[in-house]
């Protein structure tokens, strides 16, 4: 982990036993994409948004966010800012719409492949270790083909595409890239792609009832 570059913020205790989780992308998905946010007066929460998280907290799933930041590395704003924006879309949400954890990076595109940065897997590898959490159940929430690409990376089964945010610019992108993975015999590359218009439309049967045991 980069200390300066990369951070995360755990709202819940590690799982006893590996969860699924449901991963979402933050701006043009969770919240409306204003181009790298910085005042918490402009958090919107994207259509849709806080009622698929009620019923992902409703079915024991815990909502993990992970966001590209680069207006970090490009000087636009600094973390506290950024956490500013987190602390207003945590009040958003509230009790009965909880995130369990965000992971952020402030990398610029030129970030080794080995950083926090999507298309790279890590902040989603970071949860299994942080969380407890079983990937092979979990399902990833993105606007960008990047995000995706970092879901698969995981071997995630389930990876969702909405047009809010850039959603219809890479919407075209993502499929072709589906395509040429349904070719592919790479064994990470075989997922579920599920083609939305926005999380309103998100099919909640994916989010089967999933109760840690109590102690």
């Amino acid at each position: 982990m980069h200390p300066q570059l990369e951070r995360s913020r755990l709202l819940v205790k590690p799982f006893s036993i590996p969860q699924p989780a449901l991963f979402l992308d933050r701006d043009g998905v969770l919240i409306e994409d204003r181009n790298y946010l910085s005042d918490p007066n402009e958090v919107q929460l994207c259509t849709g948004a806080r009622d698929l998280l009620v019923h992902a907290s409703q079915r024991g799933w815990p909502a993990v966010l992970i966001t590209n930041q680069s207006g970090i590395a490009r000087g636009y704003f600094n973390w506290h800012d950024y956490e500013l924006v987190s602390d207003r879309l945590l009040k958003l949400l509230g009790v009965s719409a909880p995130l369990a954890a965000i992971y952020a990076n402030g990398h610029g595109p030129q970030a080794p492949p080995t950083s926090w940065r999507k298309p790279s897997p890590a902040m989603l590898l970071a949860a299994v270790d942080d969380l407890n959490i079983d990937l092979n159940r979990s399902i990833l929430v993105g606007d960008r083909l990047t995000d995706l690409q970092a879901g698969a990376s995981a071997c995630l089964p389930w990876l969702v595409h909405v047009l809010s945010g850039h959603g219809k610019r890479e919407r075209p992108a993502v499929e072709q890239w589906a395509s040429e993975c349904a070719h592919s015999t790479s064994k990470n590359l075989d997922f579920e792609l599920v083609l939305l218009e926005s999380l309103l439309n998100f099919p909640l049967d994916l989010l089967k009832p999933n109760f840690e045991p109590a102690p």
